[in-house]
């Protein structure tokens, strides 16, 4: 499994290289009103796009010996569902209007259903790349559409100097990922509705679910860009961006490798208890370090990243990165419930965590106008939501509150401490920009390593995600040693 994460975790921290990159030159290029048009846009968009997500992939990765007739009627839905969710977008888009009151999103909605109908016919075979653990060969797939896209929408942007460079840019990442589909992968599917029945089944509550995920990601932005207007809704989704994704791009790629590896472990039981815990560690650690390290160095890091015109996003920046801190924990509970084949628990949870979010953020968004108040809502609503999914994934695998307590007590502390110490080395020794930016992250990250593994060793040592860390530890110190005696005294010269 860490084997696995180490490919995706590349994956996602290229992918995300590429587009911190991207946004910090975006950002000096472009305006926020022209991200603001795009992310209108892509919110509804999004919104029908979701209904790709039903799951025939997973269902796949899930079954010990799919057929030929299974792929076939995976990619068959998934192109119907392409070509009907392109002509809804080309339907709706003269209607956003009414609700953002911005005409120029219109028409970049009717480019992007060309995006859904690309998608569609992405070559099903590519799921072996996750079905037999190949992540090596999947980030090969993923990262080089990716780079594409960024070399496309840089020109475009400096050429044309507005939002049509980000559309042009998405499409292009796209139809370089279909592509590279057929070619990466010799599988050839034909046309087949065989086993609808069958990926249906599972994939119903699948879609379910992903529509309950899309609208909890998007909820705060939809009022945003209600009552605000583009230009703060520009401001908040790029603060959102950049606060999540320390944590994010490191927990999402632990939790991809770990489906298929429940997988094939969901008729043990207690194996399936050990490894969903140990995951749930390693979530706490990627989570707790991430996000309170976001909230600690928020203003230099906006400062140095975007730019000064966006200096008015930091005070949202640590209620941001907390949440999706927060959030991150529960990412292992979903793939438990889809390994176990109930995976209507996971589309109710989602829908009870949408209903609390927009029965909170709708009234604050209208009677404050704040973006500050709404994402201080949308973490106290994540903090409150948390324990109901944890119960909900006990109650599958026979955990209690005491299993939770004692995966996540020793992240949660290490972070306290770090954010402790942080804040008392910059009153003893004050600093600004990037001295204090690097500063604070040294600082930080050394006091979080080494907190954890003290508490880790009062503890007893036990086999957690802390015992996975020091082996690393060890091994690339063995490694280390190695290369410096050189290859003639490693063979005994």
């Amino acid at each position: 499994m860490l084997h696995g994460s180490f490919w995706m975790i590349s994956l996602r921290w290229t992918i995300r290289l590429v587009g911190l990159v991207s946004t910090i030159i975006l950002a000096r290029l472009l305006t926020p009103a022209d991200f603001g048009i795009v992310a209108m846009a892509m919110i509804v968009v999004g919104m029908l796009e979701v209904l790709s997500y039903t799951g025939q992939k997973l269902a796949i990765i899930r079954l010990e010996k799919p057929t030929r007739d299974d792929y076939d009627t995976a990619w068959t839905i998934s192109m119907l569902v392409g070509l009907v969710i392109g002509v809804c977008i080309l339907a709706i888009a003269p209607f956003t209007k009414i609700y953002f009151h911005e005409p120029r999103a219109v028409a970049v909605m009717q480019c992007l259903a060309l995006r859904a109908v690309m998608g569609g016919m992405e070559n099903i075979g590519i799921v072996d790349f996750r079905r037999d653990i190949r992540f090596d060969r999947f980030f090969l797939y993923n990262a080089i559409p990716k780079a594409t896209s960024f070399f496309v929408t840089i020109g475009l942007a400096w050429y044309l100097r507005n939002y049509w460079a980000l559309v042009a840019g998405m499409l292009t990442g796209q139809f370089t990922g279909v592509v590279l589909s057929y070619v990466m992968h010799p599988y050839r599917p034909r046309f087949s509705l065989a086993k609808v029945s069958t990926i249906l089944s599972f994939s119903t509550w699948t879609l379910i679910r992903s529509i309950g995920v899309y609208l909890n990601t998007q909820v705060d932005q939809i009022v945003i860009g209600g009552i605000s207007g583009a230009a703060s809704m520009g401001r908040y989704a790029v603060a959102s961006d950049v606060a999540t994704s320390p944590s994010r791009e490191v927990n999402d790629p632990l939790v991809a490798v770990l489906y298929p590896v429940m997988a094939k472990l969901q008729g043990n039981l207690a194996e399936l208890q050990t490894l969903y815990l140990r995951a749930l560690a390693w979530s706490g650690i990627i989570c707790t370090s991430a996000s309170v390290g976001v909230a600690l160095v928020a203003p230099e890091m906006v400062s140095l990243v975007l730019g000064s015109k966006w200096l008015d996003v930091v005070p949202l920046m640590g209620w941001l990165a907390i949440s999706a801190g927060l959030l991150g924990l529960s990412s292992g509970a979903y793939t438990l419930f889809d390994v176990l084949n109930k995976p209507r628990i996971g589309a109710r949870m989602q829908w009870v965590r949408l209903i609390m979010l927009a029965a909170a953020i709708v009234p604050v968004g209208i009677l404050t106008h704040s973006l500050v108040a709404i994402a201080m809502t949308q973490l106290a609503v994540t903090a409150v939501f948390m324990p109901t999914l944890f119960f909900a994934a006990g109650r599958q695998i026979d955990l209690s509150a005491r299993h939770y307590v004692a995966a996540l007590w020793r992240p949660f502390a290490a972070a306290a401490l770090m954010a402790l110490v942080v804040r008392l080395a910059d009153m003893a020794l004050p600093l600004e920009s990037f001295a204090k930016l690097a500063f604070d992250i040294s600082v930080g990250a050394s006091t979080y390593v080494s907190s954890l593994l003290l508490l880790w060793t009062i503890s007893g040592r036990p086999p957690t995600a802390e015992r996975d860390i020091v082996g690393i530890l060890q091994n690339g110190w063995v490694r280390a040693m190695q290369l410096r005696s050189g290859p003639g005294r490693i063979h005994g010269g």
